[in-house]
């Protein structure tokens, strides 16, 4: 019984045109150009490094982008003594491509550890993953232009 279900399954997934979504974004020949920078540094170099990940140099598709990110961090709970427990982490970044305002925010909440090397590493952790899932989410819009 599974095994016809998981046939059908198949069948009508390879039938109605299923792809992944990230399927092309590996696959296209383009190349992005960083002209101008502002806002978080960090942030900056790390969707940097992202986007020349799969970026070609040939390309005819060429991007030339300016961003500027903004790194906040907000208190969004305190413990009975007035020390923050919790923290919002939040990351905009504003690319202009063509004159065109590409805009992503990225929202995480983030316990407070009382080792603030630790903390400042975690933090780092999250920058990173931000930066890439903000990679990801531009190179398809740029494909889809």
């Amino acid at each position: 019984m599974i095994n016809k279900i998981s046939i059908l399954l198949l069948f009508f997934l390879y039938g109605c045109g299923y792809t992944a979504v990230y399927k092309d974004s590996n696959s296209q020949d383009y190349n992005i150009v960083m002209l101008e920078m502002s806002g978080d540094t960090m942030m900056n170099k790390l969707i940097e490094n992202e986007l020349k990940i799969n970026s070609k140099k040939n390309s005819e598709n060429e991007y030339s982008i300016n961003l500027n990110t903004t790194y906040t961090k907000e208190i969004k709970s305190k413990n009975s003594s007035g020390i923050a427990s919790n923290y919002e982490i939040i990351i905009k970044a504003n690319f202009d491509v063509n004159k065109k305002i590409i805009t992503f925010e990225e929202k995480f909440i983030v316990k407070n550890i009382s080792d603030t090397i630790e903390q400042r590493n975690y933090e780092n952790i999250i920058k990173k993953n931000f930066a890439s899932s903000i990679r990801e989410k531009l190179i398809i819009r740029l494909l889809n232009m």
